[in-house]
């Protein structure tokens, strides 16, 4: 199987797997053949792309990194604001991820709009533990970074929703109410004897940039929790490559260079290297455009070279990027999902970065 936007399925394709509604029915069958009215259906319940199947792919599984039943219980459990059923939920994750021992894994975002804030965070938390894992983390520590990760951002819900969503440039003073989640979020779990220190700073301090201008304490260094490191470099990789309704995502590649430019400066350089090397920037069953015009689908990624991964062509041939001797100057140019910025939009983007820097500088 393979994955394609919404706005690129035709009907007559085949699902390559089911599709749920938003309580957690199956809406769809793997293996129904795509009307107009379906795929429409689906447009409907937001979904941004959907899994096909097809001849070049059909031998091409995706391996979930968690099953649609643990994603509905974890995204209903950070709602909630349910402790112990989020600590349920992090030991079957890092479970899983532990025992795939791939990175090769599902990480293409299926998600609406509509629930956006509560999929960051369970993607920020998947995210964050793989990077554990990477960095050679007990299996305790990835339990503890994986609850740090789905509860990083609950202060936000005790922030008006309205600056939250806002589409438009925020004003300075509603900047400022947003910079108190991290702190809202700390004081949540406070009071929780169940809740290891490591948890609660790593959710108090994943705003904070490596050379002090980050918040709400403006730490540097050594002086950041090493969780927080983490879920900084994560929580901004993931808020960048999503889709919203006042926003286009940056390809993967772009956000990873957005990253690798923040180095040492907003981001701590090991994390960084260790990001690059286990998270799959491309997932399996992307369909890519390379360097020379070519057109494929990732097959499997390449442990330790996240950029470099084995790719199938739309005639069957399969080429490894990693295969530097013959294939030292090809890249993969974009992914299939991704849209072209407007110059407006770059415009944007670059003065949203000024302003968010002048913004932290001057707190």
């Amino acid at each position: 199987m393979h994955y394609l936007p919404i706005n690129q399925v035709k009907t007559g394709m085949i699902l390559g797997r089911d599709m749920y509604d938003f309580t957690d029915k199956i809406l769809l069958h793997r293996g129904k053949a795509l009307t107009e009215h379906l795929i429409l259906r689906l447009q409907d319940y937001g979904y941004q792309g959907v899994y096909i199947d097809d001849e070049l792919t059909k031998d091409l599984e995706i391996e979930e990194i968690i099953s649609m039943e643990l994603r509905t219980k974890a995204l209903a459990a950070i709602e909630k604001l349910d402790v112990d059923g989020v600590r349920d939920i992090a030991k079957e994750i890092v479970d899983g991820i532990l025992q795939s021992g791939t990175v090769s894994l599902d990480m293409i975002d299926l998600r609406s709009f509509d629930d956006y804030t509560y999929y960051h965070s369970l993607n920020v938390a998947v995210l964050a533990t793989i990077v554990g894992m990477g960095m050679e983390y007990s299996e305790e520590d990835l339990q503890a970074l994986c609850i740090a990760g789905m509860f990083h951002d609950i202060g936000k819900q005790f922030i008006p929703q309205e600056i939250i969503n806002k589409p438009g440039k925020i004003t300075p003073e509603e900047f400022a109410i947003i910079k108190e989640h991290p702190q809202k979020s700390y004081d949540f779990l406070s009071d929780r004897l169940d809740i290891t220190s490591n948890i609660k700073m790593g959710v108090l301090c994943h705003h904070e940039n490596e050379d002090g201008t980050g918040y709400p304490l403006g730490l540097t260094g050594d002086k950041i929790h090493p969780f927080a490191k983490i879920l900084h470099v994560v929580d901004v990789y993931d808020a960048l490559s999503s889709k919203r309704p006042y926003k286009k995502a940056y390809a993967r590649s772009e956000a990873l260079e957005y990253l690798m430019g923040g180095s040492m400066s907003m981001f701590d350089e090991n994390v960084i290297n260790v990001f690059m090397k286990y998270v799959p920037i491309y997932p399996r069953g992307m369909g890519v455009i390379l360097s020379d015009g070519r057109e494929g689908v990732i097959c499997e990624n390449n442990k330790g070279s996240s950029l470099r991964p084995r790719i199938r062509l739309v005639n069957g041939e399969e080429i490894d990027l990693m295969d530097v001797e013959r294939y030292s100057t090809l890249t993969i140019l974009k992914q299939h999902d991704e849209e072209a910025l407007t110059a407006e939009e770059i415009e944007r983007i670059e003065q949203e970065r000024k302003d968010l820097n002048e913004q932290l500088r001057t707190r």
